[in-house]
């Protein structure tokens, strides 16, 4: 089944190129958020997709040669200590009152 036909998992997720903060965090807490690394959060996976922080949200990476150069990235960084939510309660993403 295309992505496209699959409704959004949050009403806070946009189908297309971003969602809020608080859906990633809400989608890491589900485990369904793998951050790039245990060090780097700027970059993480959901949906089958890239997805970059920007200020208070977060925008799908839409290049699919882009995805591909962070799958093989992530891939050097696995590890068995490797964050995939949730290892913990606190997101790599959280902040005071989130």
């Amino acid at each position: 089944m295309p992505f496209d036909d699959v409704p959004p998992a949050c009403p806070n997720l946009s189908p297309t190129m971003e969602m809020t903060h608080e859906a990633m965090v809400m989608l890491w807490q589900q485990g369904l958020v793998t951050p790039m690394s245990s060090t780097i959060n700027t970059f993480a996976k959901t949906d089958g997709s890239w997805w970059t922080a920007a200020d208070d949200r977060w925008l799908r990476v839409s290049e699919p040669a882009r995805n591909e150069q962070l799958d093989y990235h992530h891939g050097r960084f696995q590890s068995s200590k490797q964050a995939q939510g949730p290892m913990t309660a606190v997101s790599p993403w959280s902040r005071p009152g989130v």
